[in-house]
């Protein structure tokens, strides 16, 4: 055995290690956890209170909806949804690494936007950052047809 294969072990060695490593922190978010994030946001935004959703929003967040309006955080603070009953996500679908989750998902939400009312099951794509022992959102698509 020459240094060559020492090193080429080695290599491989650190290799594997950083696979586990990160399939490890992948798998670290559950489907319940996921679930909570997304709750977690959708119960700020019932609270109609934009200091409350201020709290679950990552400083870089941006919202996509369905007619291509888009805000930034400090935009859509002032362009909150209106909604009422209980949220309830359908067929969520998420991955997780290095402290983001990623989800996609249908949600059931009798909901107005601008006085205008708002498809009650629609897709939604939303992307979280780990902040502290909770979430923030970081980017979110609502794909729900408005008016």
């Amino acid at each position: 055995m020459n240094k060559r294969h020492i090193a080429l072990g080695l290599f491989a060695g650190l290799a594997g290690a950083s696979i586990v490593s990160v399939s490890a922190s992948a798998s670290a978010v559950n489907e319940a956890e996921a679930t909570a994030a997304i709750m977690a946001w959708l119960g700020a935004l019932a609270s109609r209170d934009p200091a409350t959703v201020e709290k679950v929003l990552a400083p870089e967040f941006q919202i996509l909806r369905s007619d291509g309006s888009g805000y930034d955080r400090s935009n859509y603070l002032g362009n909150l949804p209106n909604f009422t009953g209980k949220p309830a996500i359908q067929d969520l679908a998420f991955s997780a690494s290095d402290g983001l989750l990623v989800t996609r998902y249908n949600l059931r939400l009798e909901q107005k936007i601008g006085d205008k009312p708002v498809q009650a099951l629609a897709p939604r794509l939303s992307v979280l950052r780990r902040e502290g022992a909770g979430w923030l959102m970081v980017a979110h698509a609502n794909f729900a047809q408005i008016g």
